[in-house]
């Protein structure tokens, strides 16, 4: 069978449906819906190579049959999806529908093999014609044509009856110009074999040049999902950024104070887990807080600093240096957005420093904090109380400094 399709578009194109269909069976397959999405495009591809193989001078075989009979089972799939507000979002209903107008297109399957190992047998191509098994092949894609009116209907329904966005307006119009278009070659088909007119020569290649064209703007729309899925996976979403900016912080801190850790969900989407090592980092910095020297500088990598010898002090076992409540760390917020991006900030100049992980740092030794600039170290509980209340200013200022920042 010759083809319609331009040799540089012949393979690319069953190749990226393929690829969607995978990428779909995958990452997205929750639902009835979703499966059955996933379902047809997997017979989309398969149609697609099965008329890239039957497109060879000498195709011996039933290629062009079965690439056929994946078209009817890919409109079998659209028209139970267009069933689909009919049967009230119902799966048993869905698979019902499923289940009979797959068992139709399979029939037409076997009928379009059998005709087409008749045709062969008498020396005749395999098309629509007159003659008897041209006449059982055009009886064989009828489901076809009629699933795609189905299907056309329900958009055109669809697409008058419900407001829309301007990305869902723009993939419904390409679907339903592409569906006319199909429409439109059918019947144009139908005309010649009735009438002979006009002459357009073999009605299949047309048939696949319609079905080609419907699948690729078909999967437009679906491809959209696979993409954001695939993004999530390999965290280069937002949240999968923000998460590789802080999992330096999170692993050093958590190492540290590994009683904070929670346990992960399986699968715990890339928010989730960017929340869950927001609050670990706070926690950590709450529990490291009665270890951490003060000093007289205020600044984000100052603390970074103060933050890795608290851990290194912790990680060797050495006691806090607070025996009474620890100030808070100074880092916080009500707004859960200025927080983030305030360890955001810590987790970056965390990482440009690289202090050194906790358990490098536990094998130095360790001398226990000095507190203030009086130069001497403190022994009297009188003298602790001292150094703590002058470590809460510390604290505080550096508050008002990373807010600011």
């Amino acid at each position: 069978m010759a083809s319609l399709i331009p040799g540089f578009l012949a393979w690319p194109m069953p190749v990226c449906i393929a690829a969607v269909a995978v990428g779909r069976l995958v990452l997205c397959h929750d639902t009835v819906l979703d499966r059955i999405i996933n379902q047809l495009f997997a017979w989309g591809a398969a149609g697609m190579l099965l008329f890239r193989f039957a497109s060879g001078p000498d195709s011996p075989g039933p290629q062009l049959e079965l690439a056929l009979g994946c078209a009817a089972m890919t409109t079998a799939h659209l028209y139970a999806l267009a069933c689909i507000r009919r049967s009230g979002y119902d799966p048993d209903a869905l698979r019902r529908r499923l289940w009979l107008s797959g068992s139709i297109a399979l029939m037409s399957t076997v009928a379009l093999v059998i005709a087409g190992a008749a045709a062969r047998s008498d020396g005749l191509p395999l098309d629509m014609s007159r003659t008897g098994d041209g006449l059982a092949i055009a009886a064989a894609v009828t489901p076809i044509v009629f699933n795609t009116v189905v299907w056309f209907r329900m958009l055109l329904r669809e697409f008058s009856m419900t407001d829309l966005t301007a990305t869902e307006a723009v993939a419904g119009v390409g679907i339903i110009l592409s569906i006319a278009f199909a429409l439109g070659i059918q019947l144009v088909s139908a005309l010649q074999l009735a009438t002979g007119w006009p002459h357009l020569g073999p009605h299949l290649p047309r048939a696949e040049l319609a079905f080609t064209v419907c699948v690729m703007v078909s999967a437009i729309a679906p491809a959209f999902p696979v993409a954001r899925a695939f993004i999530r996976a390999v965290r280069l979403d937002s949240a999968g950024r923000a998460c590789r900016r802080l999992d330096p912080l999170w692993r050093d801190l958590t190492a540290a104070v590994p009683e904070i850790v929670m346990r992960p969900a399986p699968d715990a989407d890339p928010a989730t887990r960017a929340f869950r090592m927001t609050v670990e980092i706070r926690d950590a910095l709450i529990h490291l807080a009665p270890y951490m020297p003060a000093e007289n500088t205020y600044g984000v990598e100052d603390y970074a600093h103060r933050i890795a010898c608290a851990a290194r002090a912790r990680t060797a076992g050495h006691a806090p240096a607070y025996e009474l409540t620890a100030p808070r760390v100074p880092l916080g917020s009500s707004d859960f957005d200025t927080d983030f991006r305030q360890l955001l900030d810590l987790s970056r100049a965390w990482s440009s420093r690289r202090p050194e992980s906790p358990l490098q740092l536990a094998r130095r030794p360790v001398r226990p904090a000095r507190y203030a600039a009086s130069g001497w170290w403190p022994h009297r509980d009188r003298d602790r109380r001292r150094a703590g209340r002058a470590d809460s200013e510390v604290h505080q200022t550096a508050v008002t400094r990373l807010r600011t920042q």
